[in-house]
């Protein structure tokens, strides 16, 4: 992921922006997103906003305030806010948040953004973040790659975002056993470290818990074991340092922990249905 510093507030270590258009007409359209990584003391106390922002948290944690009540924050919350909507929410200073968002040029709330269960100034949270995170960095890569498809791509993706939402959202809600608590300390690692990360036995040592008892938990909240889920997330990472062609195989198998090329391009290709040296390609010739 490339970074770069526009817009990016003091309150922001490290981010990255892309600009569709501008705002101003009645229709449902993204016209900027970002990625943001926070500082220890990032706080956000606004009486409105004056377009409607949906904000997904990926890592992290702290704390929303909805109305008079506080909620916990922690990876997979979803919360939206815009005019007229005040919002409030901080990040605990050891768990900085690391967050995308979107934002719209709509007038009024998105339509499609209520029916996939969102309302302004409310947060809700969803499991299985995987996914999630893979959709917005291709939205932020297809804005910062800007051509005239990219507001229809954009479109598209934010369709099947909120599709993950719908069938995500409510899997986490009022479950405050001790599992739940480790799938989301293991998939807060997942997230921030997958890159160090390489094995079952890795995620193990770094969440204090075994192995067999990780696999557990997760087939419970995710369907899938903690392996494939880093796998997932190491080879959607790979495909956005491929795509622009800058960097060879080799180079990104060594940025995601793999020492033999041979045994990530065979990873790559099962996961992702094509070799890693054709991506490039592939994105020029719009497959």
């Amino acid at each position: 992921m490339d970074e770069h510093s526009l817009e990016l507030s003091a309150q922001v270590t490290k981010g990255r922006y892309a600009n569709l258009s501008s705002p101003g007409t009645e229709l449902h359209q993204i016209f900027m997103m970002g990625y943001e990584e926070c500082t220890p003391d990032y706080r956000i106390e606004r009486n409105e906003f004056p377009f409607w922002t949906l904000e997904y948290v990926a890592s992290g944690a702290g704390v929303y305030l909805e109305g008079q009540h506080t909620r916990p924050i922690r990876h997979g919350a979803v919360f939206t806010y815009g005019p007229k909507i005040g919002h409030c929410f901080w990040n605990e200073s050891d768990r900085p948040f690391k967050k995308y968002f979107i934002a719209s040029s709509s007038d009024a709330f998105p339509v499609a953004w209520r029916e996939a269960g969102l309302l302004p100034g409310k947060m809700l949270q969803v499991g299985n973040g995987v996914p999630f995170v893979s959709i917005f960095d291709q939205m932020l890569d297809e804005g910062v790659c800007a051509d005239t498809q990219s507001p229809q791509i954009v479109t598209n993706l934010e369709q099947v975002l909120l599709a993950q939402i719908i069938r995500h959202r409510g899997t986490a809600r009022g479950d405050k056993s001790g599992s739940r608590k480790v799938y989301d300390l293991s998939m807060d690692i997942l997230q921030k470290d997958y890159r160090r990360l390489n094995s079952l036995t890795d995620l193990a040592k770094c969440s204090g818990y075994s192995g067999e008892y990780l696999c557990r938990i997760f087939k419970k909240y995710h369907g899938e074991s903690p392996y494939q889920v880093l796998l997932h997330r190491k080879m959607s990472a790979a495909w956005l340092l491929l795509r622009d062609g800058r960097l060879q195989v080799s180079a990104v198998a060594r940025e995601l922990g793999y020492q033999d090329p041979l045994h990530f391009s065979r990873t790559f290709r099962k996961i992702m249905g094509c070799a890693p040296s054709s991506v490039h390609q592939r994105m020029e010739n719009g497959v």
